[in-house]
């Protein structure tokens, strides 16, 4: 049977696991990222775990490749990981060459949103459709497109960086800026001080309030934290809306925590798009979860080296 290793390369946790090539799990490993000792030791224990899922290989079995999924900005092509904003240190390293030639396999990287919509695609919630959008919205907001039955990667691999639409014209703002994990706190830490009376002052200063806090404390209704909560379906919808006018999917998809723990605000988001767009083909779309949930981005990468053990 065909087996890849799917390896997930994040900010906080490295992951790598044994998949088959009908997306079953065989072995999964994991440990913490440790960005701040620098790439290479990074990359050193990325390898440790490729070692251990390696050993889990059944003796009957064959190991194609390995798929990554990475932090952007990088060029699937040659394999060069540029300058990822989570990961100091990482400039220009090339990634690929560095897993390939230890482990003597073939590797193929990618970007770690774009790895994730692959997965949600081929054995996820998007499996059947030709044109597929994934979001995923959590400290930031990243997407992955497939277009007819193809990833979309533009030049240089760059493309489908959905959380940098912009949304306000005045400040210059990004939706990521506005609507993350990372935008919500702001907004809320901005908020507070002139809000005394809000119960997210219980939970958090104003420099460390989190999204999650803000989704607490709307849940036991508090008012700030609603009206936030309010903002953030707005935002949110806007930007669904914006994407299905560029791409038409037959499906978008949402992961990522602040979406997937807050049920309720997806689905205002949803109906907050489908009433900003222009004609109804675009209200047939479903907006629906994301379904591998932390599996995504191993699944993905397994799924990116199937696709290139399948293009030749």
């Amino acid at each position: 049977m065909k087996h890849v290793i799917g390896a997930d390369i994040g900010g906080t946790q490295l992951r790598a696991a044994l998949i088959t090539a009908d997306g079953t799990i065989i072995a999964h490993e994991r440990t913490r990222t440790f960005v701040e000792d620098g790439p290479h030791a990074v990359i050193a224990r990325m390898l440790d775990l490729i070692g251990h899922v390696r050993a889990a290989l059944p003796a009957d079995g064959t190991l194609l490749g390995i798929g990554v999924g990475a932090p952007g900005p990088l060029n699937p092509e040659t394999g060069m990981v540029y300058a990822p904003p989570n990961m100091p240190g990482w400039y220009r390293i090339q990634l690929r060459d560095s897993l390939a030639v230890p482990t003597g396999l073939p590797v193929v990287i990618g970007n770690d949103a774009n790895v994730a919509a692959l997965g949600e695609w081929r054995f996820g919630a998007g499996v059947g459709t030709r044109h597929m959008v994934y979001l995923t919205i959590s400290t930031g907001i990243g997407g992955g497109v497939i277009m007819d039955g193809k990833l979309l990667l533009g030049r240089l691999g760059a493309a489908a960086e959905l959380g940098s639409i912009f949304l306000d014209a005045e400040h210059s703002l990004r939706w990521e800026e506005l609507a993350s994990g990372s935008g919500l706190a702001a907004a809320a830490a901005a908020a507070m001080p002139a809000r005394p009376d809000s119960t997210l002052h219980a939970m958090a200063a104003p420099q460390t309030v989190t999204a999650a806090h803000v989704a607490h404390a709307a849940a036991a209704g508090d008012d700030l934290a609603r009206s936030l909560m309010d903002r953030e379906a707005h935002l949110l919808g806007l930007g669904f809306a914006s994407i299905l006018h560029i791409f038409s999917p037959e499906i978008m998809l949402v992961g990522g925590s602040v979406a997937l723990e807050n049920p309720d605000l997806l689905a205002r988001a949803r109906t907050i798009a489908y009433e900003r767009v222009i004609v109804d083909l675009y209200r047939e779309v479903p907006i629906l979860p994301a379904s591998l949930g932390e599996r995504a981005e191993v699944l993905g990468a397994a799924a990116l080296m199937l696709a290139a053990a399948e293009a030749h």
